[in-house]
């Protein structure tokens, strides 16, 4: 669970990092972005609520970042990374049942002028659901996680994914530089197209629900870019 926000979170932050370094170059952007997700997790909800968890919520906010390289001053071509979690603890067992995902965009520029641009863009990637369930109680001793370690466990299921959406981003220029602040707004809709199949560590389980990424998206983006010099 905290391995799949971390690696999303490390994608994100490493997309920024380059995007923010070519944009001030060759023209592009790096932001930082948050946002809300709607999530179809399907059957999960139930399995969830007969056992006593709580039931997880479709609106989901999350956190992430992207960039994009602009070339031949038309085409886009970027990726994003970002990730969510929400507790659905129950009365005896607490629970986080998070998701993340990271894509390579391509984009076109299909609005350009002054300091605003505009562009539709498509993505492909992979992405992931994980449920984590660990005891209550006390925290143990070293010893006794050695003599009973099955106090805690995590599923996930991911596969592969597509997301079309659409793109606006305003630049607040510094004095006398080509770069400057972006601002931007992001919409659109990510589609698990097949059922993943859940996994724990190296194993598969068997029967397990269908429930996926695929829902639309909004998000307000903030960083940093350049015009092409």
């Amino acid at each position: 669970m905290r391995g799949l926000r971390k690696l999303a979170c490390s994608v994100a932050i490493s997309i920024v990092l380059v995007s923010l370094a070519y944009g001030q170059e060759k023209g592009g952007a790096g932001w930082f972005t948050f946002g809300m997700k709607v999530v179809d997790f399907g059957d999960l909800k139930q399995e969830l609520a007969k056992r006593g968890f709580g039931k997880p919520e479709a609106k989901n906010s999350f956190l992430g970042g992207g960039g994009y390289g602009v070339i031949r001053g038309k085409v886009l071509l970027g990726g994003e990374g970002a990730g969510f979690s929400q507790d659905v603890s129950s009365d005896t067992l607490k629970a986080t049942l998070a998701g993340g995902y990271g894509f390579f965009d391509v984009g076109y520029l299909a609005y350009s002028r002054e300091n605003f641009r505009l562009f539709p863009f498509f993505g492909i990637g992979g992405g992931a659901l994980a449920l984590r369930i660990a005891e209550r109680g006390p925290m143990p001793t070293f010893s006794e996680v050695l003599d009973n370690p099955k106090r805690e466990v995590e599923i996930s299921a991911g596969g592969m994914l597509f997301q079309v959406g659409l793109g606006l981003d305003y630049m607040l220029t510094l004095k006398e530089k080509e770069g400057g602040f972006i601002f931007g707004l992001r919409a659109g809709y990510i589609l698990a197209p097949t059922k993943a199949d859940w996994r724990m560590a190296d194993r598969d389980v068997l029967g397990g629900p269908d429930a996926r990424l695929t829902g639309p998206y909004i998000c307000l983006t903030f960083g940093g870019g350049g015009t092409a010099k």
